[in-house]
């Protein structure tokens, strides 16, 4: 029996608001993973699928017995008569709660899941119980309860004490582990009806390459560098990968010193990778898929007749021919028909899942990814997240310091280089500004002191395992002034060899006589982007595509970039070369070109992926279809005019006048970053611009703009979602046009698009809202939607056929008319003859 309740019910052994059948109706879940309820409905007479309302909550009978379940999408399909509804355990109401600042302390698993529960913002009537007894730290800053306990953080519940949960309606309990061993013990194949494995290679490592850091922080390797896999013959060529160890000679750890010297730190590395492969590194991964629906058709069905009994957590032991040995795997996701009493899939292997980044993603079909891999300099936004992130209690803590170690030795690594190519370039003020900008920064990190060289006070050995106070403000200023100084000086240094380089082949180009003398200084670059590799030969200056990468061919000096563990080096070599070349009986002669040789390290530069095809998730985003799907206070309209077409990509705007706001609902990815972007201008200067996003009943401010001026501007910032579903809203206290609003998923600014499934233009538009055809000649328009088709003349309603009727405003009969059983003649200068049929 499935029961529905209202939002606000906290008890679930009564009845409710009735029960429903549906037509099915499974449950699915993941070892800390997602826990959700799929239900689809008959549209019944009775009326029993108004029950599922969202926010409401279903109970069904699931694996884990009675659980509660919370309506988080409704979607009615007036095709099939049906209603699907999709609900998550009511764990999840976690979500809408908010930790501000918990921080367990040397706790046990119960104690300090407990100190998360009492840290709520508000009261829940949620209890926790662990088994787990050893003791850890972790600080929960500004989170929902949900993402402290199962999140994908270092600081995260499972990443700190370990465990598995187990959700039972209110009760929570965060275990060592779920499930047990009963002996369930299968063999391999392939392609079997109703039990599929699947092998997974591209984990696999067959010569495995240690890492550990010598006393003086740097990489120690063994002596012999790399230890091979007794299977390693079993595969056609090495599968070769690096793997750091964390071992360092010296390093006190709880105060013992475990590795004191070089060779007892080899030896653990030999053990450390020797672990790895008797841990199975060295064997592809495996995951099998069991369908109980197929299990009837198999032959020799009773061999697998044990799975019946498994669950979520058990062991399941796989005897896996192709190595001749034994893999122990578990059921990390089930599927539970609720209407059959039975699963209706079991997947066993190995399966890592964090509950914050599944939410949502549930029936989620991406159609189709366009990606382009561009070459750009590193971004504030893209290397400060983490700085945004730290130091947010005004704590510098051990952890905290060893990442930013990490951040500030790159930068120290790079200056000597950076500044010298700058200087051979002649970039004297962006350098100035970098300099000035580094030493700022380290200044800082020394404790304020002035920094002169090594290490900065903070960071150094004898303080890097001591919280330090700060202000986090200032931390992150720091930081972001360093790396704004640093990206103006990497543009300045790319936009002079781009101006070089064009002016090179310029002056090939422009000579169709002859070329007497070139002397051509060439300065590259040197980009830590592991795997390119790039040849310069041939004056034809082409492109062609290699089996290492990309090779760039000009004139006929050689330059090759050479990969090494941390860096990739160019090194262009000189060299003379005197050339010819005929073309239309032209000759070039005396052609002398000399390189200068520079070497390079540029750890900011980078290739980073972008991608095309965005998707705006908010509907109509410029008014195009004037204000549908918008709410607004005071008087708002939609224009199209000269000035649209000439400023904005979407040549429609929403005229706001002073005092007046608009905002529209829209659904988006929990846990995600997200970026707005908006054209507006203002009919006077000195007024007020404010965009907010509200999230959990909460509203917050993300820009704020108190002294528009009359030109357009164009603005984007960034947020992230921290609901399923968040309100934006735009106010402005005087007359503006606002175009181009977008929300897009990511970073990276997007141009302005139509959200999915719109398209507007002059005379066509298609929304949710229907089909809308117009017409430049006349006033006539037709509208068809679900529910009606409708033609209207200007603003008059004209014809509307509706399921319950059809209306006519004006109807002129120049022939014969049948309407039911009653025929009208119209009879020229008579009148009209009515005839019963």
């Amino acid at each position: 029996m499935i029961l529905v309740y209202d939002s606000n019910a906290r008890e679930f052994d009564n009845n409710g608001l009735g029960t429903v059948a549906p037509i099915s109706c499974v449950v699915s879940e993941e070892i800390n993973g997602a826990f959700e309820l799929e239900l689809t409905h008959p549209v019944d007479s009775f009326g029993k699928w108004k029950r599922l309302r969202k926010n409401n909550i279903v109970r069904a009978d699931t694996h884990r017995g009675a659980q509660a379940f919370r309506i988080y999408r409704v979607v009615k399909d007036a095709v099939d008569g049906t209603v699907m509804v999709n609900a998550r355990h009511i764990f999840y109401d976690l979500l809408a709660n908010f930790v501000e600042d918990v921080r367990p302390t040397g706790k046990t698993g119960a104690e300090a899941g407990q100190q998360i529960l009492d840290g709520c913002q508000y009261l829940t009537p949620f209890t926790f119980s662990s088994d787990i007894t050893h003791t850890s730290t972790a600080y929960y800053i500004r989170q929902s309860p949900a993402r402290a306990l199962l999140g994908d953080a270092d600081q995260a519940f499972i990443s700190r004490w370990g465990g598995e949960i187990v959700r039972d309606n209110y009760n929570i309990a965060v275990n060592t582990r779920i499930g047990a061993d009963n002996g369930v013990r299968i063999a391999y194949r392939k392609n079997l009806a109703g039990l599929e494995f699947q092998e997974d290679a591209s984990g696999v490592a067959t010569r495995i390459l240690p890492t550990a850091l010598t006393g003086d922080n740097q990489v120690l390797l063994l002596p012999e560098k790399y230890i091979d896999s007794p299977r390693i013959a079993d595969y056609p060529f090495p599968v070769i990968a690096a793997m750091d160890t964390g071992y360092q000679v010296g390093k006190d750890v709880d105060g013992a010193v475990p590795y004191p010297t070089t060779d007892s730190c080899y030896d653990a590395m030999r053990q450390f990778v020797a672990d790895r492969y008797l841990a199975g590194a060295d064997i592809p991964t495996l995951s099998l898929s069991v369908d109980f629906m197929d299990w009837k058709d198999i032959s020799g069905y009773e061999k697998y007749k044990s799975l019946l009994t498994v669950n979520l957590g058990d062991d399941v032991t796989v005897d896996y021919a192709p190595f001749g040995v034994s893999v122990k795997l578990r059921v990390c996701a089930v599927s539970y028909d609720c209407l059959t009493d039975r699963f209706e899939t079991l997947t066993i292997g190995e399966k890592r899942i964090s509950v914050v980044n599944s939410i949502n993603s549930a029936s989620r079909q991406i159609s189709e990814v366009k990606q382009e891999i561009t070459v750009t300099n590193q971004t504030v936004s893209a290397v400060t997240g983490s700085i945004d992130d730290i130091n947010s209690d005004g704590k510098l803590t051990p952890s905290e310091k060893s990442a930013a170690l990490r951040e500030w030795s790159a930068f120290a690594n790079e200056k000597e280089a950076l500044g010298t190519q700058a200087a051979a370039l002649g970039i004297s003020a962006e350098l100035s500004d970098y300099n000035d900008a580094f030493q700022l920064l380290s200044n800082y990190l020394n404790g304020g002191a002035l920094y002169t060289d090594g290490l900065p006070l903070w960071l150094d050995d004898e303080h890097r395992d001591i919280t330090t106070d700060i202000s986090g403000e200032q931390y992150r200023q720091k930081f972001a002034e360093y790396y704004a100084a640093r990206n103006t000086l990497v543009q300045a240094v790319t936009a002079k060899l781009k101006a070089l380089a064009d002016t090179a082949q310029n002056g090939v180009n422009s000579n169709a006589g002859e070329i007497t003398t070139i002397n051509s200084t060439l300065t590259t670059i040197q980009t830590d982007v592991g795997g390119l590799q790039t040849t310069v030969s041939s004056i034809d200056n082409q492109i062609s595509n290699t089996e290492d990468g990309i090779a760039l061919r000009l004139s006929n000096a050689e330059s090759t970039i050479e990969q090494h563990d941390s860096s990739i080096q160019t090194k262009v070599e000189s060299s003379t070369f005197d050339g010819y070349v005929s073309e239309n009986d032209a000759q070039f002669s005396d052609v002398d070109t000399r390189l200068t040789t520079m070497q390079q390290t540029v750890d900011g530069l980078s290739l980073s992926i972008s991608r095309t095809g965005y998707r705006n998730l908010l509907k109509n985003s410029a008014g195009r279809n004037g204000l549908t799907f918008w709410s607004t206070t005071g008087t708002v309209t939609t224009v199209s005019n000269t000035d649209t077409s000439n400023n904005t990509l979407s040549n429609s705007a929403f005229l706001m006048a002073a005092d007046s706001a608009i905002s529209q609902e829209f659904p988006l990815k929990f846990n995600a970053a997200h970026t707005v972007s908006l054209l507006f201008r203002s009919s006077g200067s000195g007024g007020t611009v404010t965009v907010s996003i509200t999230q959990n009943s909460a509203e917050a401010v993300l820009y704020d703009n108190t002294d528009t001026g009359t030109d357009w501007t164009f603005v984007t910032f960034q947020f992230n979602s921290l609901d399923t579903v968040c309100t934006i809203k735009m106010t402005a206290s005087v007359e503006i046009l606002a175009s181009d609003l977008i929300v897009s998923e990511g970073t990276n600014v997007a141009p302005w698009v139509q959200s999915d499934e719109e398209l507007y233009t002059t005379n066509f538009i298609a929304d949710g809202t229907g089909l809308t055809i117009g017409s430049n000649t006349t006033d006539m328009r037709a509208h068809i939607s679900t529910s009606a088709f409708e033609i209207y003349r200007g603003d008059d309603l004209r014809i509307n056929v509706a399921p319950d009727g059809t209306r006519l405003q004006k109807t002129i009969i120049e022939d014969d008319l049948t309407v039911g059983s009653v025929k009208e003649i119209v009879r020229a200068g008579v009148g009209v003859d009515f005839v019963v049929i």
